[in-house]
């Protein structure tokens, strides 16, 4: 009876990060699944078939795995490999096969404290080495880390939709907008500077009503509360619009009923998806919807999405950058 335990940035809100544990289950399939989250009782209702979770490195020390999985995510960033290596090192003595897989990858070269030659030398006989874009491949390579990963290219696109959702609150024979925004400061204030350029985009919806997906509610950040985000682009760009399914506003229903997978679903019924976020955008190009990537041209997270997805877009999809700064 294998086990296994899954590291990433789980139960913080991020339906994307949770969406990637559905895939490395997928990937990596075990009698017994046990995922690290901050927030169990979210991770669990989130993703289907995971045994149970654990909170800190005791509690991974305690289930004594035959296999670790770390990734999914942008989870491979310094404050992760600090926290999780030393137990993985540990684990793998006591015979447990390790796996990095499917790792987004931001800023490892700003800070190598934690990669000592013990940890070199688990990355080097470590099962697997995947990053999902070819950027990390990059980082991985400036940072030293003494292996050359392979490209997964966002495996988690191919996830199943769960169509529940739509089909209860969206309507029938309308053409849907979906609309996804994260309020970072930047990305305010690329709006304001290039209102007139948002304002162009959204006219061919005029005919549209609005679906607002909301991928996000972090646990930690307002940064990241993307509920907000979609509201306040949709008061000021939008404020006429029709939308389509006002629950998916209301806070408690998210944190009650939204799953990556039903997610999907919703966006897989919309005609477009203009989004901020990277994982939505996953999401449309894996239910052939298509997307429209608007972003602040400072953050290329999402450029890099697109990139590296470009032999699955769908047809009209496309980015639009948006100036954040006074040339």
């Amino acid at each position: 009876m294998v086990t296994t335990a899954f590291l990433g940035a789980y139960g913080y809100g991020n339906l994307g990060d949770e969406l990637c544990l559905i895939e490395a289950m997928r990937a990596f399939p075990s009698e017994r699944a046990f995922a690290f989250s901050v927030a169990p009782e979210w991770t669990m209702r989130c993703v289907p078939g995971l045994t149970d979770c654990f909170r800190d490195a005791g509690g991974l020390r305690a289930l004594k795995p035959d296999r670790i999985v770390f990734g999914g995510g942008m989870f491979a960033v310094p404050p992760a490999f600090r926290a999780w290596m030393p137990q993985m090192i540990r684990a793998e003595a006591e015979g447990a096969e390790i796996h990095f897989h499917n790792l987004g990858v931001s800023g490892l070269s700003a800070d190598l404290s934690w990669l000592d030659q013990p940890a070199r030398r688990l990355i080097r006989r470590a099962a697997s080495f995947t990053v999902r874009d070819y950027e990390g491949v990059e980082a991985v390579a400036e940072a030293g880390l003494g292996r050359t990963p392979t490209i997964s290219f966002f495996p988690e696109a191919d996830i199943p939709a769960d169509p529940s959702l739509a089909d209860a609150l969206l309507p029938r024979g309308r053409k849907l907008l979906g609309v996804s925004i994260i309020p970072y400061s930047i990305m305010k204030t690329a709006l304001r500077r290039e209102a007139p350029r948002v304002i162009a985009l959204l006219k061919e919806f005029a005919d549209h009503a609005v679906v607002p997906v909301v991928s996000t509610v972090h646990v930690k950040s307002q940064a990241e509360d993307d509920l907000q985000g979609c509201m306040d682009f949709l008061k000021r760009f939008l404020p006429d619009a029709e939308i389509a399914a006002p629950q998916l506003l209301d806070r408690d229903f998210w944190h009650k009923q939204m799953t990556p997978q039903n997610l999907k679903g919703l966006i897989a019924r919309c005609d477009t998806l203009v989004t901020q976020r990277k994982h939505n955008a996953i999401h449309a190009i894996g239910a052939g919807t298509r997307v429209i990537g608007l972003y602040p041209l400072e953050d290329n997270s999402l450029r890099r999405t697109f990139v590296a997805m470009s032999h699955r877009l769908p047809p009209r999809s496309r980015c639009l950058g948006l100036v954040s700064r006074a040339p």
